[in-house]
């Protein structure tokens, strides 16, 4: 494949698009003036009197009760709350223990998110950001590199705002494949000229992330969990224009789309999520069209506006070695053994037979000589694999023989294309001029 122009021509468009989707960081980050009297904390449990701290100045004795009053902070492994403190090392406070009049929607945070993290074009997505816990990470605290485990189908990500407490280390690092971004917060907030202010770092829930050991005093943070209300709750709704890259994306988009030799016959083209979502067995995928995330929404936006029809589906290959599917649900095959044959009572009766191809419809594999031939092609635009994935092992018999193999399952948003004659894809105001060369 590409070996002529205008396989190259379609190869440039591919790339183009993968490169509009990876562009933007995960996150976002700063510092947020703050009146006085909103840094202000009281604490206790119902063992002890309520206690205060002024957390815009407080002494080494103020954070030595506060961490003291705390308790061993723990993590999420494998669907439990752990405590090692050779992975993490920091002390936490539950909310029903605290109060503050600090209020993140009040202090413009949830704005920032949604203009710097989701994007202008996210506007009318209401946010709620539910407050957590407090932390603190005294001298040698530390938190090694984890990712967050998504609570709900609409938690999209995390806001961490950062108290103006001296101390020292405690750096901030996030990573996504081979980029590393390190947030120094104990140095921005004391060169600040607005003061009091705070830090603050909102990202992805699927973005890994770490805090560096600090190396002296204290730093004291507090977590909230950010959710997409859905927009039947949404008190207000608003537009705005869309983010600066959708027009580059648009235009190789628009040109994919419309190539008579794209999947000539008709199929599927898919695009791999690059943000994770939860999902477990019985998951109707579909829902996440309405709560996809940065660069995974603005796709569904820009799709949306060439007119094409698209969802979120699951793509299982090679199921029973004979296979590919799409379906709308996670599968489970591990609840019983089927006739090695009959894939289709295994995929549950709903899942759409095709065949795994390249973009101009070739197929990419030998399928079996037993194997049904499928009536629609299916083909990735990008190279990324998806981070939202599901596995089931599954046994399946007959003829004398059982075959034992895993069930992989890959979310994707899947663009329905029909034959050229047949496709309506409009041009939208955004989209830019895009030159290639022989």
């Amino acid at each position: 494949m590409f070996g002529n122009w205008e396989d190259r021509l379609l190869s440039k468009f591919c790339k183009s698009v993968d490169s509009s989707l990876s562009a933007r960081p995960p996150y976002c980050a700063g510092t947020c003036s703050i009146p006085p009297e909103k840094l202000v904390l009281f604490y206790g449990n119902d063992n002890s009197e309520i206690s205060r701290i002024d957390l815009s100045s407080p002494t080494p004795q103020d954070l030595d009760s506060l961490s003291n009053a705390c308790q061993p902070a723990s993590f999420g492994a494998n669907h439990e709350q752990v405590y090692d403190e050779s992975y993490r090392k920091a002390r936490e406070m539950n909310i029903a223990s605290f109060a503050t009049q600090f209020s993140a929607r009040n202090a413009g945070l949830i704005h920032i998110v949604r203009r710097e993290l989701l994007d202008r074009s996210d506007a009318n997505r209401g946010i709620k950001a539910e407050l957590y816990k407090l932390n603190v990470y005294g001298k040698d605290s530390f938190f090694k590199a984890h990712k967050d485990t998504p609570r709900h189908e609409t938690m999209f990500g995390s806001l961490v705002v950062i108290f103006p407490t001296q101390h020292e280390g405690g750096e901030f690092v996030l990573r996504e494949g081979d980029r590393e971004w390190s947030l120094d917060f104990a140095k921005m907030l004391s060169d600040s000229c607005h003061r009091p202010c705070v830090g603050y770092v909102s990202f992805f829930s699927d973005v890994e992330h770490e805090v560096r050991k600090v190396t002296s005093d204290h730093r004291v943070t507090l977590t909230y969990k950010l959710y997409f209300i859905p927009e039947s709750q949404a008190p207000v709704r608003t537009t705005s224009a869309p983010a600066p890259y959708e027009g580059s994306l648009a235009t190789p988009l628009y040109k994919l789309l419309t190539d008579p030799t794209v999947l000539p016959k008709g199929g599927y083209l898919a695009f791999g999520l690059r943000r994770y979502y939860p999902v477990e067995k019985g998951t109707n995928v579909t829902n996440y069209k309405s709560c996809l995330k940065g660069t995974d929404a603005a796709l569904g936006r820009v799709l949306t506006s060439l007119g094409v029809v698209w969802n979120v589906m699951v793509f299982y290959r090679n199921v029973g070695s004979y296979n590919d599917y799409l379906d709308e649900v996670i599968v489970d095959l591990s609840r019983a053994p089927y006739e090695i044959y009959d894939f289709d009572e295994a995929m549950r009766g709903t899942a759409v037979h095709v065949e795994f191809a390249s973009i101009d419809g070739i197929p990419r594999v030998r399928r079996h000589p037993n194997a049904e031939t499928p009536s629609r092609h299916f083909a990735k635009v990008t190279k990324v694999e998806s981070l939202t994935c599901s596995r089931s092992p599954y046994v399946m018999t007959g003829q004398s023989r059982a075959e034992v193999g895993e069930l992989t399952g890959e979310v994707c948003v899947i663009v329905e294309l029909q034959e050229p004659a047949e496709r309506v894809v409009r041009k939208v105001d955004s989209m830019e001029v895009m030159e290639v060369g022989a």
